[in-house]
């Protein structure tokens, strides 16, 4: 039973991340008139990250503002 459960849930996952995923990136897409440079990226990146740092938060919600820059940079490298 708990297998099932784990391979329900696993399926969920994969078909949201399918389905959230393609749509996001084309809605960007639409938005977006020009692509960023690599130097732009990084300067967005170092900007999140220096804004997260000098917020008085607790250190987990930090961690994941942190965490989110990570990934928007990510993004914007891989022109997503």
């Amino acid at each position: 039973m708990k297998k099932l459960i784990v391979l329900a849930l696993a399926g969920l996952v994969l078909v949201s991340a399918a389905l959230f995923f393609p749509l996001t990136t084309a809605a960007f897409a639409a938005t977006t008139t020009h692509e960023h440079s690599m130097d732009e990226c990084y300067s967005d990146y170092e900007q999140c990250r220096e804004n997260a740092l000098d917020l008085d938060a607790p250190w987990w919600k930090v961690m994941v503002i942190l965490t989110v820059c990570d990934i928007a940079l990510g993004k914007c490298a891989l022109h997503l």
